[in-house]
């Protein structure tokens, strides 16, 4: 059965710690992120990656005590990548996150390592997602594909930073509308596989200042976008403010879900409020908003509820 994870699953915030900290994980369970990323990657020296790999499956559940999900994103090089694997799918992992992808072959081929690992360390089959992060102008080209190349793939995400290496472009406000070209064939090509676009509107490295990283999120979530990474726990409850419907949205959702459905009692599917049209794309509209404030406090009280559980346990 094909999933709509960007219809299905609430990832507003993805906190990424670097794995071979100790310090950081221990205590990522209490920041209320939606999902902790377990960094193998670019927060990892080269020197240390291998060791610290081999302490992933020991920082699983720390990480996931407090009912977020928990994610580990390998290194996709050649001498590492099925290492990272093998050491991270383990029962309590959610998911990995794939950098540098420029291929449906790679996610394939990803996929496949990832289903021996879990029929043979008792996974159930398929539970281990794959998030994919395009980074460089050969991923881009080939977006479509990659999007869609498995029903393991649950987001994507433009690598801002690498990518803008890659091409040769500034990340900056004078640059934004050179950046929004990739950053909507992104969203365009996971709304289109039922992925959830992730990302901002900025860069995640302006993490200190929390104006603009409010802006970019709150930006991006009116361009589509339902969640962003970030680097530092005090980034956590800004997206999942930014990337949740407000007040005013329910609200206005609420009256458009009335109005609809009394004109559609009289016999036309078409009315009006607050002197605009509402038509059929509009209720739907309406309905997801909704749909989305449940499936989010739901996983509010779930975080809720293993983080007390956590806490009292200590």
């Amino acid at each position: 059965m094909t999933i709509d994870y960007a219809r299905n699953v609430i990832r507003r915030s993805r906190l990424i710690m670097p794995a071979n900290v100790p310090r950081f994980v221990e205590k990522a369970f209490l920041r209320n992120a939606d999902a902790i990323v377990l960094d193998l990657e670019d927060s990892v020296p080269d020197s240390e990656k291998i060791a610290t790999r081999e302490r992933i499956r020991e920082l699983l559940p720390v990480a996931g005590k407090g009912g977020s999900d928990v994610l580990v994103r390998v290194n996709h090089t050649a001498d590492l990548l099925l290492g990272d694997l093998e050491a991270a799918i383990w029962p309590g992992i959610d998911g990995v996150m794939l950098p540098k992808v420029e291929s449906a072959g790679e996610v394939l081929r990803v996929e496949e390592h990832i289903s021996t690992l879990e029929q043979k360390r008792g996974i159930r089959s398929g539970h281990v997602k794959i998030g994919i992060i395009i980074e460089t102008a050969k991923g881009m080209l080939r977006l479509e594909e990659i999007a869609c190349a498995s029903a393991r793939v649950d987001s994507l995400t433009l690598g801002a930073e690498d990518f803008s290496a890659d091409c040769g472009i500034e990340l900056g406000p004078e640059t934004y509308q050179g950046m929004l070209i990739p950053r909507m064939n992104v969203l365009i090509a996971a709304r289109a596989c039922g992925k959830i676009p992730m990302g901002l509107m900025g860069s995640i490295a302006t993490y200190s200042d929390a104006d603009q990283l409010v802006k970019n999120a709150a930006l991006a979530y009116r361009h589509g976008f339902l969640g962003a990474s970030c680097i530092h726990p005090d980034n956590v409850e800004m997206l999942n403010q930014a990337f949740s419907p407000t007040e005013e949205d329910l609200a206005y959702a609420h009256q458009v879900i009335e109005v609809f459905e009394e004109s559609i009692a009289r016999g036309r599917a078409s009315t009006k409020l607050e002197g605009k049209m509402i038509d059929i794309p509009h209720y739907e509209k309406a309905k997801l908003i909704l749909d989305r404030a449940n499936k989010i406090a739901q996983l509010e009280e779930k975080k809720k509820r293993s983080r007390e559980a956590a806490i009292g346990g200590l």
